[in-house]
């Protein structure tokens, strides 16, 4: 095996192998000498034994290592057992339109319990919050993720949740940088290009300037073409924009990560070996590969070939950086969990009633006249990597927490070569090639993602068409808002974890509720 140096391994944050922490995470650790891991759901399918299995794992390598992840809340949540259902930062943004100190109290709350479930777990490094401040036009990529558009209030909810993470000992990420909020594609999947002036930049840096200012640990980068800052490079590669933007301008002086280097957006840059030095290059300390490379001896002998060159700019000052992160990740992992913490499933109640909002509502169909034919949308194709809960996969759960008197529920579908399958009772379902239609019926459509997935937007342009009261309920990305008539009646539930789901039941029966601004 291909002698790996300190100084090379220490550069790296590796996606741990698919299942429990076992065996296969031990020897990657030893054969790259890696910083850490990053874990994914296949992770935490026991996440009751996870701090036992990292315990292990530290002892028997000997030496601290960085255990990360992303726990957003909201649409960015690896395991459910043991946490509450948090509507996510979005939903936080929504509260600030009404009252912003109260957000930003909120936000506060919920980083801390946020680190509180990691605690729980032994894991001291969450790759959040989302600092991205959103453009004026729908972002495919983030959806729900940011805090909204106005960098004043990102600014201050994105400080506000740094401080609860860390008051709960927990080693905070801020990311994107440099800002994916105006991105009309999505860089898990295809590179994206932002044609952004200097003014324009210095808005989306907002937030990480002030984090930067507080204190912010860590940074993570993202895979995004913007010409004003570099007009060959990729930002993953570019050096100008870490050296002198991040490094300089921002006076950034902790530990700078790339986003993983196995993302679409980087499909054709190279192998991971010229992927993995060209990183670390540009100025990151760090370099992830979320997924198994597929030729570990290359990529270590490349970065160790560039060391005994000389090519790797700022060494020393890189693992200074980084042994310092390893130090107080190493602290956070082994804090012992609250005593007595309990799930703050009340909070995240809160926030999402606070955060649901009629958009519109230009025929009065609300509340709506029940029954109603409820339209769920088939999550199963993109389960593999959102996390839903339970009652996703159970229509009659769905029902019963929206409380709507239901005519029938019908299934709709992503793809657009399926649009609907009826079901009218229990356990009896039917294809049908078009959407019922019953005058006297109002349809409620749970729309996810439209702008991404076709079949959404399918279905929405039918129910549409037919001249039936009709109730759009968003709920993965509010930027579907643009796609639906401007005379039907539209609900943002502002996510779609279930405390949110309920408040749009309330909101559908016209039952009365109140947030309390300053509360």
């Amino acid at each position: 095996m291909f002698p790996i140096p300190v100084m090379v391994g220490r550069r790296l944050l590796l996606g741990a192998p698919p299942g429990v922490i076992g065996e296969d995470a031990l020897a990657l650790l030893r054969r790259t000498g890696a910083m850490g891991l990053v874990l994914f759901r296949s992770n935490l399918t026991q996440p009751a034994q996870l701090r036992q299995h990292l315990t292990w794992l530290r002892e028997c390598l000997g030496r601290p290592v960085v255990i990360a992840i992303d726990h957003e809340g909201g649409q960015v949540m690896r395991h459910l057992e043991g946490t509450a259902p948090w509507p996510g930062n979005y939903a936080l943004g929504r509260v600030a339109e009404q009252d912003v100190p109260q957000a930003e109290r909120w936000a506060e709350q919920v980083g801390w319990e946020l680190g509180q479930e990691l605690r729980a777990l032994g894991i001291g490094w969450n790759l959040a919050p989302v600092l991205d401040v959103l453009g004026e036009q729908p972002n495919p990529g983030l959806g729900g993720r940011a805090f909204g558009s106005d960098p004043e209030v990102v600014t201050r909810l994105g400080l506000a949740m740094v401080r609860g993470l860390q008051q709960a000992g927990i080693v905070p990420c801020g990311k994107h940088f440099p800002g994916l909020g105006w991105a009309q594609v999505d860089p898990h999947h295809t590179l994206p290009r932002l044609d952004l002036s200097p003014s324009q930049l210095a808005a989306h840096w907002q937030p990480f300037r002030a984090a930067i200012e507080a204190g912010l640990p860590t940074v993570m980068t993202t895979h995004v073409l913007v010409p004003a800052l570099d007009t060959e490079n990729v930002m993953t590669f570019s050096q100008h924009t870490i050296q002198t933007h991040l490094r300089g301008e921002l006076q950034f002086t902790g530990v700078c990560v790339s986003d993983d280097l196995q993302m679409g957006a980087m499909t054709d840059w190279g192998t991971m070996a010229d992927m993995t030095l060209k990183t670390l290059q540009a100025g990151h300390d760090v370099a992830l590969v979320g997924a198994q490379a597929e030729d570990w001896q290359a990529v270590l002998g490349r970065l160790s070939e560039a060391v005994d060159q000389g090519a790797l700019p700022e060494l020393e000052a890189s693992l200074q950086r980084i042994a310092h992160l390893m130090s107080q990740a190493d602290i956070a992992q082994v804090l012992p969990p609250t005593q007595d913490w309990q799930p703050a499933t009340l909070l995240a109640a809160e926030i999402a009633q606070a955060a649901v909002r009629v958009v519109r509502d230009p025929q009065g169909w609300l509340p709506v006249k029940w029954p109603v034919r409820l339209y769920l949308p088939d999550v199963t194709p993109v389960a593999d990597w959102v996390l839903f809960e339970p009652c996703w996969f159970a229509p009659a759960q769905m029902a019963d927490l929206l409380g709507v008197p239901t005519a029938e529920i019908v299934m709709t579908f992503l793809d657009a070569t399926r649009v609907c399958t009826s079901t009218r009772e229990a356990g009896d379902t039917k294809a049908g090639d078009d959407c019922a239609a019953d005058v006297f019926t109002t349809n409620v459509l749970i729309l996810y993602d439209a702008l991404r997935y076709p079949g959404q937007r399918r279905v929405l342009e039918e129910l549409a068409h037919q001249g039936q009261p009709l109730v759009v309920v968003l709920v993965r990305n509010p930027g579907d808002v643009h796609l639906v008539p401007a005379g039907v009646t539209v609900v943002d539930a502002a996510g779609f974890r279930s405390p949110q789901v309920q408040q749009v039941g309330r909101v559908l029966r016209g039952e009365p509720w109140h947030f309390c601004a300053g509360g």
